[in-house]
């Protein structure tokens, strides 16, 4: 409950911030335009009207995880990229109008939120060059296709964040447009000079995307994967430890992060974050009792990615309630391992069906209040129950 009143006392900030610098921008352009003192007033109204439908776009795809890349929280970033994107929509109609490199704008708001809210933002920051530069609608009309379609392409992305397709389609959507808008309607008569600026527009563009999508895939998607690298190895003095302590301990951690592994992919979840908490999730032991406290320590200590430290204080300590798919995960992975090795302790030469033993860990877990009110759905446990059958020729290393 605490947490959640600081993260939304951090909204109400940073988006009340966000509010008034985007009025402050829009007041600063009109001045340089000289606009006069009815445009000037249009133009505020319009631009902190339209981030107030930003920022309660935001705060709606935030309440309903729409978010693709993990944006949830993170309204400093999104605020100074929104900010960023009206400076630019100041400075842009110093340029020719086939120069603007809207696309870049339109992509790298939605990257940083989600399709409807980088739709939104961009659409603000568009009206604000138009405005200032005078254009017609045709000049609104060329980029907000293109960046729709940007946004569009963008959002189809997963962790391994392959952009080579949607740069390609983004970039010939903008040079369609740019064609019809720019050239074709163009009165005078054709010649290299005209295809110059939209030519440089689409380089510049290119160049921007890659360079701007390599850091968001680094410092957002990829940010803990050296981490993961490290903490996920068998080796990683903390499992050497563990096995020193407990052999018992150690494979139980192996076998648990081999099958929680499996299942994330499959799920599409988090499965560096899943297979770390396998992994970890006795590791207090190492300090005396396994004990949220001593978990943490430890986690701190090795700087655990953020994720695995949520997901393991869910599964560790009692008075957290389960809500990740990941937790759940683990959560399964465990029971069934620990069914498994308890029965082949009573007799290695037992032949257990794997199927019906799935199936009862399963029911009893079901049959509790543990696994109420969390992230995973039914389908998604139906399709958990399933792999976990498939995976019955890998129990028999569990002997």
């Amino acid at each position: 409950m605490e947490k959640n009143k600081k993260q939304t006392l951090k909204r109400i900030i940073v988006f009340a911030l966000m509010f008034v610098l985007a009025g402050a921008i829009s007041l600063a352009g009109s001045l340089l335009y000289g606009k006069e003192t009815e445009m000037l007033i249009r133009n505020i109204v319009m631009v902190l009207a339209g981030t107030g439908i930003v920022i309660f776009a935001f705060t709606m795809e935030e309440m309903n995880e729409r978010f693709v890349y993990r944006n949830g929280g993170r309204y400093a970033r999104f605020a100074m990229m929104y900010l960023g994107g009206l400076v630019a929509s100041v400075l842009l109609p110093y340029l020719p109008v086939t120069g603007w490199p809207f696309l870049v704008i339109f992509v790298l708001l939605s990257v940083f939120s989600d399709g409807v809210t980088g739709l939104a933002a961009g659409s603000v920051c568009l009206l604000l060059s138009v405005n200032f530069a005078g254009g017609s609608f045709a000049v609104f009309w060329l980029y907000f296709i293109s960046g729709v379609a940007g946004i569009l392409v963008f959002s189809t992305l997963n962790e391994e964040f392959k952009v080579g397709i949607p740069m390609f389609i983004s970039l010939l959507i903008l040079m369609l447009c740019l064609t019809a808008n720019g050239i074709l309607l163009s009165r005078e008569q054709l010649s290299v000079a005209q295809f110059t600026i939209p030519a440089i527009n689409l380089i510049v563009c290119c160049i921007l995307l890659l360079i701007s999508l390599k850091m968001f895939s680094t410092t957002v998607i990829h940010r803990n994967r050296e981490k993961y690298m490290e903490i996920n190895d068998p080796e990683f003095p903390l499992l050497v430890q563990l096995k020193d302590m407990s052999k018992e301990e150690y494979y139980h951690a192996i076998h648990t992060a081999y099958l929680s592994d499996r299942i994330a992919r499959r799920l599409g979840l988090d499965d560096a974050a899943a297979k770390a908490c396998a992994y970890y999730q006795r590791i207090g032991k190492l300090k005396g009792d396994n004990t949220w406290e001593n978990v943490s320590a430890i986690c701190n200590e090795y700087h655990f990615p953020p994720n695995t430290k949520k997901i393991l204080k869910e599964f560790v300590d009692e008075s957290e309630k389960i809500v990740s798919k990941e937790t759940i995960v683990v959560l399964f992975a465990d029971c069934i391992v620990s069914s498994i090795l308890y029965l082949f302790e009573k007799d290695p030469k037992a032949e257990l069906n794997y199927a019906q033993l799935i199936d009862t860990v399963f029911r009893k877990k079901l049959e509790t209040d543990e696994l109420w009110g969390n992230e995973i759905s039914l389908a998604q446990i139906h399709e958990m129950k399933k792999i976990f059958v498939e995976e019955k020729l890998y129990y028999d290393f569990l002997r």
